[in-house]
């Protein structure tokens, strides 16, 4: 009987101590005085979450929604999704409250969810995740730019596929990217396409390699541009012209690589004699 009675009195005290606070998901979550409950509204990215707080408190309380809430998947087929926008939600007595909330998936390998498909709210992405969440929710960039940043990171993806057609203005994601990665900030942008398939399976197409090269030659002469595959073996010979002798110059890159299968690859500019510039990029 004492051990109800001081549950009791400690449930009461909690919801008490709520009377107009504003608290994180989580500590409300860990004080039991919300419940929560999150259903996909179909996809994948964007606002594709629905999310319903009910306050089980007796008084007003406000909750923040973090950036960086990882919303779990109760079916492991479906990817789990990247809360990538903070909501600020006040509730009064009692009040439940639906809204929608903005993310990104973050298992790629995974299906994208049908509607209706349930989540589990109740933890936090891992630290890297995070912060990136956290960039993205005070930034605003285009819906494939910030899925593909977080790709990045949840999976590994080569982080040159955060491109787009003037890419000085991904720098700072790009570069908080790599940093988070311990990586390089790569010195090339790969311009994909991903595919939803009918049955949720999903596919990520690279489409363009943009990029500079930067070299120098002594002499008027005709230069080739090749890629080489992980063997050493050419795929191709993407362009040849005569160029004119220059210092630190570079070489504008545009080059379709649609049909290249998943690997390391190779780009030189040479001229029959010699090497001229040369550089790595992955797929």
């Amino acid at each position: 009987m004492i051990r109800v009675i001081t549950v009791f009195i400690l449930i009461m005290s909690q919801q008490l101590s709520a009377k107009h606070q504003k608290m994180n998901l989580q500590k409300a979550l860990d004080l039991k005085l919300v419940k929560a409950e999150a259903k996909s509204l179909g996809g994948y990215q964007g606002f594709c979450v629905k999310m319903n707080l009910k306050n089980l408190t007796s008084d007003s309380l406000t909750v923040i929604v973090e950036a960086g809430r990882r919303l779990n998947s109760l079916d492991d087929k479906n990817q789990d999704i990247l809360v990538t926008q903070q909501e600020i939600i006040a509730m009064k007595k009692l009040e439940d409250r639906s809204f929608n909330v903005k993310g990104y998936c973050c298992q790629a390998n995974n299906h994208s969810p049908f509607a209706g498909a349930k989540y589990d709210v109740n933890k936090l992405a891992d630290s890297n995740l995070v912060d990136l969440a956290r960039f993205l929710s005070s930034s605003k960039f285009e819906t494939n730019i910030e899925q593909q940043a977080i790709w990045a990171v949840s999976d590994k993806k080569p982080s040159a596929n955060i491109a787009s057609t003037n890419d000085s203005l991904l720098l700072p994601l790009k570069q908080l990217v790599a940093n988070l990665k311990g990586e390089k900030l790569p010195w090339y942008s790969m311009i994909t396409k991903t595919i939803l398939y009918a049955g949720g399976d999903m596919k990520t197409y690279p489409l363009y390699l943009r990029g500079k090269l930067n070299y120098s030659n002594d002499k008027e002469d005709y230069v080739s541009l090749y890629v080489f595959d992980e063997k050493g073996l050419p795929v191709c010979e993407i362009k040849s012209q005569w160029l004119m002798p220059c210092v630190n110059k570079d070489y504008n890159l545009n080059i379709p690589v649609k049909g290249l299968v998943k690997g390391k690859y190779t780009i030189e500019l040479k001229t029959p004699e010699k090497q001229l510039a040369k550089q790595e990029f992955e797929i």
